[in-house]
């Protein structure tokens, strides 16, 4: 596994680990006060889990209430530490209290960092979705389907391949790196569930579905690309900022404005900031910026901001030699299959991964 990768792995486990549980803080800002959206952590060892091997669970309906076998587990973590050498159909429940929106025309989503291999998301008997794919976050609007201010119930069918095929997915067929049934030396072993942080999103109408920020090491301008939602029948007016600011430190070095009137569905909206003098990443000196938007309604308190870290660096394969910077680079690597003890993909301390990183 490349480092790179590694410390992309490294990173999504600290910031699921360290999301903080805002459920009420929207409903406390003062009148006249902005309101911004929320994001309440569901991870945690309130979940439940059952394996479902004959495949019956939706035709059963599991998904209205959970099963009188089910495990207490937790989230993020795996099927197969509550059922070790369990592959195939799982299903997880939690119920959780919902904050009430204060935005109006406001959304509630939720938000899965990553479950490994395929998931189905119902909410209050309600499916309200699903994802392929074991490595990538997906986003799911429950907002027809959330009680407000009361107790909800969550269920995720997760399947964990096998060789035999199940909703016609089988391992071998699937992106799955190197694990296998069964293990063996050199391998990795055929982990699934939900492998990183749930989140519940209270947001307004209109909101920021991704940011894209690429810096320009010659000119020291950063492109930026927003996309963002508006979920209301009408079209809005609304104020886009942007700023950019050292990751380290924070002083605002460079901002912009722009008004834009966003019709129903998705828009993308371009910007431009420039660093004076960027400080260029290198290998012994990994200088980062943060690049912000952040979009209001006209007339409205709502707000809904986004950031993102990027780095001034030119890497390139020039005359046959790697060069970062314009400097000649000699390319060395290590190998890592970065498994920890008892979750294997999860460590149960994120320090280890850390550590990983230092020895390698």
């Amino acid at each position: 596994m490349r480092i790179s990768a590694l410390l992309s792995i490294f990173s999504q486990v600290i910031v699921g680990f360290a999301t903080a549980r805002a459920g009420e803080a929207a409903t406390s800002v003062p009148a006249g006060q902005p309101l911004s959206s929320t994001v309440v952590s569901l991870d945690g060892d309130q979940w439940l889990l059952a394996t479902d091997p004959t495949n019956v669970g939706r035709g059963e309906e599991w998904f209205k209430t959970p099963r009188p076998e089910a495990k207490p587990t937790k989230v993020p973590w795996i099927i197969q530490d509550a059922f070790p050498g369990y592959h195939g159909v799982a299903w997880y429940w939690r119920d959780f209290a919902a904050p009430a929106n204060p935005h109006t025309q406001g959304r509630c989503l939720l938000r899965f960092w990553a479950v490994d291999y395929k998931a189905d998301v119902w909410l209050n008997g309600v499916q309200v979705g699903g994802h392929e794919g074991g490595e990538t976050p997906f986003t799911l609007d429950v907002t027809e389907a959330i009680k407000p201010g009361a107790p909800n119930w969550l269920a995720v069918r997760v399947l964990n391949p096998t060789h035999e095929p199940i909703d016609g997915i089988v391992l071998n067929q699937t992106p799955h790196r190197n694990k296998v049934i069964p293990y063996h030396a050199g391998a990795s072993y055929n982990h699934g569930g939900i492998v990183d942080s749930v989140e519940l999103l209270v947001v307004p109408a209109v909101r920021i579905d991704d940011l894209f920020a690429r810096p320009d090491t010659a000119t020291g301008k950063i492109r930026v690309h927003v996309t963002l939602r508006n979920t209301a029948e009408r079209e809005a007016g609304a104020r886009l900022e942007f700023a950019v600011a050292p990751a380290a430190s924070g002083e605002t070095l460079d901002a912009a404005i722009i008004q834009r009137k966003l019709p129903p569905g998705e828009s993308v909206v371009e910007a431009e900031l420039r660093v004076s003098n960027p400080r260029l990443w290198e290998l012994n000196e990994p200088n980062l910026y943060r690049v912000t938007a952040r979009v209001h309604e006209n007339d409205s308190r709502s707000f809904d901001e986004h950031s993102v870290r990027c780095g001034f660096r030119e890497f390139r394969f020039d005359n046959g030699y790697f060069r970062l910077n314009g400097k000649r680079l000699f390319v060395r690597c290590s190998h890592t299959g970065n498994h920890c003890p008892v979750g294997l993909q999860l460590p149960p301390d994120p320090d280890m991964l850390r550590r990983d990183l230092l020895n390698v």
